[in-house]
C-alpha cells in the first residue's frame, strides 16, 4: 500500500521547547525514586525496584541486562563497558551493531541461567518480562527489576532512568537526559495540540490484528505526546483488543499507527503484509487521508523505556515514517 508512508508533522517545524517543564518533569523523577547510601562501606546503594528495596553494588563493573531499554539507557550514560551480557539475539536495528560486544545471556523472555552463571555478573537488570526468574537469578546476583507501569508510561520510565543513574553514580547525566527528553515531548506535544484527528494503533502479528489505545502498551502516543484516541472504548490489556476488518472500519481511526509484532520477531509475514490491503481499510479516514504510519516495529515492540529509544520513538511519531 502506497500511501503507509506519509509524514503527518516534520520534526524541522518543531521549535517550541518548554524547558521549564522538563526540568520539572526530572525533578518529579528524582522524588519518585528512593535511594540511600550504605553509609559504612560506600561500595553499595539501596534502591526502590518492582519489588521494593534491593541493595546493590554501586557503580558496578560487571553487569546483565535482559531488556533493552535499560541498556540503552546503560549506553546513553557512558556505561556500555559495564554490560558484558544481554539478549543478543533479535536485537533492534538501533542496537544491532553492538551486539558482538556483549555475551549472549538469554532473551527477554527467558534467561539462559547456565551462561549468566558462568558470567558471574555482580548484578541482573531485568524488566517484567522475566519477573517470574527474580529469584533464580538471585542465586547468581543481585536482581534489580525495572518495570515499565503503562497507566503512568513515561513517569515510570523516569523513575528507571533516574534509579539507574542512581545505582551507577550517573545522577547529573541521567537527569540531564530526562531533561532532554521532556523538551521533546513538549516540542511534538506543541504540535499535536493541534491536531484533532482521532488515533489507533494497530499491532499486526501472524495475520491477525490487535487494537491499542489510552493505557496500553502504547499509550505513550496518547497520554504524553498528545494525539487524541479514537472514541471506540479499546481494551487496554498487554495484548490488546482482536479487531476484524469490520471492526476497523466502525471503529474509523483518522491516524494509524502499525506496528508488525511478526517483524520484530525478525520473520517476515506475508500475511500481515496484506492485512491492510482490502476494501474495509481503503474505507477508513486514515487511508484516505494518507495518514497511516508504519512505526519501526522492532524499537516498539522489542525495546522502548530507555533514554536512546523513547528519543528515537518521539523522533519517529514527530517525522512520520518517510
Amino acid at each position: 500500500m502506497k500511501k503507509w508512508q506519509k509524514t503527518i508533522i516534520s520534526l524541522a517545524s518543531i521549535f517550541t521547547l518548554a524547558a521549564c517543564g522538563a526540568q520539572e518533569g526530572a525533578a518529579d523523577a528524582a522524588d519518585s525514586t528512593t535511594v540511600t547510601s550504605n553509609a559504612e562501606t560506600e561500595t553499595t546503594v539501596t534502591i526502590e525496584d518492582a519489588r521494593g528495596s534491593v541493595e546493590v553494588p554501586k557503580d558496578p563493573e560487571n553487569v546483565a541486562v535482559l531488556d533493552f531499554g535499560h541498556l540503552d539507557t546503560l549506553i546513553a550514560l557512558g556505561k556500555q563497558d559495564a554490560v558484558t551480557g544481554t539478549a543478543t539475539d533479535n536485537m533492534p536495528a538501533y542496537l544491532a551493531d553492538k551486539a558482538d560486544q556483549f555475551e549472549n545471556v538469554g532473551t527477554l523472555k527467558e534467561p539462559n541461567v547456565e551462561a549468566l552463571a558462568n558470567l558471574a555478573p555482580e548484578l541482573i537488570i531485568i524488566s517484567n518480562r522475566l519477573l517470574d526468574f527474580a529469584e533464580q537469578l538471585e542465586e547468581i546476583a543481585p536482581v534489580v527489576v525495572l518495570s515499565v507501569d503503562y497507566s503512568d508510561y513515561w513517569g515510570s520510565v523516569q523513575k528507571n532512568i533516574t534509579t539507574l543513574g542512581v545505582i551507577f553514580d550517573e545522577e547529573e547525566a541521567a537527569e540531564e537526559a530526562i531533561v532532554t527528553l521532556n523538551e521533546e515531548i513538549e516540542s511534538v506535544k506543541a504540535k499535536t495540540a493541534g491536531i484533532s484527528e482521532k488515533t489507533l494503533t494497530l499491532l499486526l502479528n501472524d495475520g491477525s490484528m490487535s487494537a491499542f489505545s489510552t493505557g496500553s502498551r502504547f499509550g505513550f502516543i496518547y497520554e504524553t505526546l498528545g494525539f487524541t484516541p479514537v472514541d471506540a472504548a479499546i481494551e487496554d490489556s498487554t495484548h490488546g483488543q482482536s479487531v476484524g476488518y469490520e471492526g476497523l472500519l466502525e471503529i474509523n481511526p483518522q491516524i494509524l499507527f502499525v506496528i508488525d509484532r511478526t517483524a520484530a520477531l525478525g520473520t517476515a509475514s506475508d500475511e500481515n503484509a496484506a492485512l491492510l490491503e482490502n476494501d474495509f481499510v481503503y474505507q477508513t479516514d486514515a487511508y484516505k487521508n494518507n495518514k497511516i504510519i508504519n512505526l519501526s516495529s522492532d524499537l516498539w515492540y522489542l525495546s522502548g523505556g530507555g533514554i536512546e529509544s523513547i528519543h528515537l520513538m518521539i523522533e519517529e511519531i514527530a517525522m512520520g515514517d518517510q
